[in-house]
């Protein structure tokens, strides 16, 4: 009887275990397809100098939306070893990025607010009453919501 609950709890442990080093993937379905030519990005822009954190890498590379004169692409990169999601935007002036780690990336320039959600979070993390939009399988877009301070 002990050797039976003895197997049963090692048995509860490992499977605890190995579900906990399963669990820290993050997926995106923009990411998955093949990358093609208008995937790429101009070298200039992979983040490989020496006061940029960030090193995207080439290869992750993927437009996911085109809205007007804007390009929208995602990418992997890594800062210090940690692996990262980044969005890249380019707009009629420079391009500019936000890069982070788990379900959820944001950023916004002075038009619009973009937020990219994991697979795991694409169908419940945003509110439908904030007039999000989605453009790509993660990417969601919205105007920059005005503050107290540029209404007054």
């Amino acid at each position: 009887m002990h050797r039976r609950i003895a197997a049963g709890l090692i048995a509860l442990t490992l499977a605890a275990g190995l579900s906990a080093c399963t669990g820290g993937v993050t997926s995106y379905a923009d990411l998955e397809r093949d990358q093609a030519d208008k995937d790429r990005l101009p070298a200039s822009t992979t983040g490989a100098g020496s006061d940029d954190p960030f090193t995207i890498d080439a290869d992750s590379t993927r437009l996911v939306a085109v809205q007007g004169d804007t390009e929208i692409f995602l990418a992997s990169a890594t800062e210090q070893g940690q692996s990262r999601n980044c969005i890249i935007v380019f707009a009629e002036t420079q391009p500019f990025r936000a890069c982070g780690s788990g379900d959820r990336v944001g950023m916004s320039d002075s038009v619009n607010e973009y937020t990219v959600l994991s697979d795991a979070v694409v169908d419940t993390a945003l509110d439908p009453a904030e007039d999000w939009t989605k453009i790509s399988e993660n990417v969601f877009t919205r105007p920059v919501q005005p503050t107290t301070s540029d209404t007054q």
